[in-house]
């Protein structure tokens, strides 16, 4: 089955930029248009936004992907060989890289007021990726697949080169009883976490609120104490009882260490 090609554009904004939308195939839900091919349709917004460029490709049904009220979108989405799948992006989100998307029910949701940087890749059915609230993200790999998934809290700061997967995608397996030793798992990290430069959080982690992971560390297990530092491979707790904070001051008044909690 063949799909047409289709591009929107709408009207330039105040600056000049151009929002650029582009379609193939059906994305149920996702626009108001006229099946049309080999050409261009020009629609007229009454507020235009900041530059938005997505190439959006749906080979499947009752897929949906609901932007409204994002402030910039640039990059990639593909929902292949799958139905009943939603993608969201909440409202004054900046979402730059590619979501691509194999099999049917999952949901990824950008919270509002974000800014994703990176790539989001969901493999299997029924499973969950979703990016907190006023939360950010520099460069950052997600890999959801096996059957779970990776929830990532509000006023997150991840840095650039993160990878963060629920699956090491192949098997170890035990010789004298035939039996996989690497099984897959959920990632959970809590509201209020700052993870380092090239760190890994690897299947079936958890790290809980209010948490540093210095940078390069490799998280593989379930940690339960809040305002610590998690560091080495594998991380442990190197220092307790901190917070952190986006700006650099040299004292901070207490109400500024828990203004995400509001």
């Amino acid at each position: 089955m063949t799909h047409d090609r289709q591009s929107v554009y709408a009207d330039k904004p105040a600056a000049n930029e151009r929002l650029t939308v582009r379609i193939k195939g059906w994305l149920n839900g996702l626009f108001n248009r006229e099946k049309t091919k080999g050409t261009r349709q020009q629609e007229e917004t009454p507020k235009a936004q900041k530059v938005r460029r997505v190439w959006a490709v749906d080979t499947g049904e009752g897929n949906r992907f609901s932007y409204e009220g994002a402030a910039s979108l640039k990059g990639k989405v593909r929902i292949s060989n799958g139905t009943n799948n939603e993608l969201i992006i909440g409202k004054n989100s900046i979402f730059s890289g590619s979501i691509n998307v194999t099999g049917s029910g999952n949901l990824v949701e950008i919270g509002e007021n974000c800014n994703f940087r990176g790539r989001i890749v969901v493999k299997g059915n029924k499973q969950t990726v979703r990016f907190g609230d006023n939360s950010s993200s520099v460069g950052t790999y997600i890999l959801c697949q096996e059957g779970c998934d990776v929830i990532i809290g509000k006023w997150c700061m991840l840095s650039r080169d993160i990878e963060i997967r629920t699956t090491d995608a192949h098997s170890v397996i035990e010789r004298s009883t035939g039996r996989r030793l690497n099984n897959p798992g959920s990632v959970e990290i809590g509201d209020h976490v700052w993870v380092g430069v090239g760190a890994l959080i690897s299947k079936g982690a958890k790290i809980p609120r209010d948490c540093i992971v210095a940078a390069r560390s490799f998280v593989n297990l379930e940690f339960e104490e809040e305002g610590v530092v998690l560091a080495g491979l594998p991380a442990k707790i190197v220092k307790r009882g901190i917070t952190w904070h986006r700006e650099r001051r040299p004292h901070f008044h207490p109400a500024d260490l828990c203004h995400w909690e509001t």
